[in-house]
């Protein structure tokens, strides 16, 4: 969170580029469908861990929870190589623990809602059974900050995109049953933050997070049900960060302020089950 600032958010604030992105992920799923081998949908928990710092490594606030959600994914094999596209979709409230601007304790609860949509693409090599992978995803995350016990609410919305490259091995191998793990490290590109101050009088903000490195990993339970279905069970750890961004100077007319989004760094743990059919 900026550092000077909590005001309610504008929940009125347009999201037409939220909307054609999702909307182009249905149709890609849709078209991806037509050739496609299998078709997946999956029910998933996230364990959301998101801490902010100061300059000098201090803790600002953190925000801690369990968030439901959802995916679907479309793939299908080429000669050398396997495509997949999928979409995920997060939302619930997690604790926020922190401080005001003046520094005293403040608790809360924040209202996440988290959208990605991700290309992949794995490669068998050819002397083990070993995949490799590549993921390029893009993410949004609206973060709204709940106003309590007389300090005011501040919505966020965070938008960047991830580029990871990995490795996939078979831990077991059985007739219908495989354990697999997955292994990778990502880096985050052109980050941004909005923030709404629109209530204030001082618009709504965007500042530049820039690009920062994470790590990611996978292990993975499928087990063959019919030739055409499958139930896949796991578990998945991301992480990532993001350094302080610039500073803005932003003003009301009357009032004038420097926001600065200081350095954060964000984990995702997810538990998920999967059923995937093939066409």
């Amino acid at each position: 969170m900026p550092a000077f600032f909590a005001f309610r958010p504008n929940r009125t604030m347009p999201a037409n580029n939220n909307k054609n992105r999702i909307a182009a992920a249905c149709m890609l799923l849709a078209s991806a469908n037509c050739d496609a081998a299998d078709l997946s949908i999956a029910g998933e928990l996230m364990y959301f861990d998101y801490e902010e710092t100061d300059i000098d490594g201090s803790r600002l606030n953190t925000e801690t929870g369990f968030i439901p959600g959802f995916s679907i994914a479309a793939s299908r094999p080429s000669r050398s190589a396997r495509h997949s596209l999928e979409f995920s979709l997060y939302g619930g409230d997690v604790n926020y623990d922190g401080q005001t601007q003046a520094g005293v304790p403040h608790q809360t609860t924040t209202e996440q809602t988290i959208y990605r949509l991700q290309y992949r693409v794995s490669s068998s090599l050819e002397t083990t059974d070993a995949d490799l992978y590549g993921k390029i995803y893009w993410q949004q995350w609206d973060r709204d900050i709940q106003p309590n016990a007389g300090v005011s609410g501040l919505f966020e919305r965070y938008q960047w995109w991830s580029i990871e490259a990995g490795v996939e091995v078979p831990l077991m191998r059985k007739e219908r049953q495989d354990l697999l793990l997955e292994l990778g490290v990502l880096t985050t590109l052109n980050g941004t933050i909005l923030v709404d101050l629109s209530d204030a009088g001082f618009g709504e903000p965007e500042l530049d997070l820039g690009s920062g490195i994470g790590f990611s990993g996978e292990i993975r339970y499928e087990v063959v049900q019919s030739n055409n279905s499958s139930l896949h069970f796991g578990v998945s750890y991301r992480t990532w960060e993001f350094g302080r961004s610039n500073s803005a100077i932003i003003t009301n007319g009357i009032d004038t302020f420097i926001i600065t989004e200081p350095d954060s760094q964000t984990a995702q743990t997810r538990i998920f089950a999967r059923y995937a059919h093939r066409f």
